[in-house]
């Protein structure tokens, strides 16, 4: 065997020592292939009493939302019938009103007052003269208005009651 240096003189390559031949006894192994798996979904395992508590927690909902809006539907038709009601009376009211003032004959009051609840016109020493101030005015009071005024000064616990009570009548 040559010895081998790291320089080799020349274009040639060295010629490598020969080995001997193998025998074919060892062939090479097919290489064995491998199939991938597909990948498949899996199921995904609820257990039924879960699944059932949300089905009937989920239908028990329906039906309270179903049952508040019912509830909302005959407040809403109450309400509706309740204001046709008054706004009937109120006509009915303002007629009468009408009537009354149209109707009403002074000298026949007069009459009335003397004759059946003995009624006369009152003495010199009772009569008072009260002094009455030269601006003269009147104050007119709204019951709706003083509800109104005095409803915006309910304090927070008051609100939140008010609501709950709208909420759940």
């Amino acid at each position: 065997m040559e010895t081998r240096s790291g320089y080799v003189y020349g274009s040639v390559a060295p010629k490598l020592p020969q080995r001997p031949e193998r025998h074919e006894t060892h062939q090479p192994k097919e290489r064995q292939v491998r199939v991938s798996r597909v990948a498949v979904p899996r199921y995904a395992h609820i257990p039924k009493g879960r699944l059932c508590f949300c089905i009937v927690a989920l239908v028990a909902m329906c039906f309270v939302v179903l049952y508040r809006f019912s509830l909302l539907a005959d407040l809403n038709a109450a309400m509706n019938r309740m204001n046709e009601e008054y706004n009937t009376l109120r006509n009915e009211n303002r007629l009468l009103k009408v009537e009354i003032e149209t109707s009403i004959d002074l000298d026949r009051v007069k009459q009335i007052a003397e004759t059946e609840l003995g009624m006369h016109k009152p003495d010199r020493f009772q009569i008072v003269p009260v002094s009455v101030p030269k601006n003269d005015y009147n104050v007119v009071l709204d019951q709706q208005y003083i509800e109104e005024a005095s409803g915006g000064r309910k304090s927070l616990l008051e609100g939140i009651l008010d609501a709950v009570r709208a909420a759940f009548p």
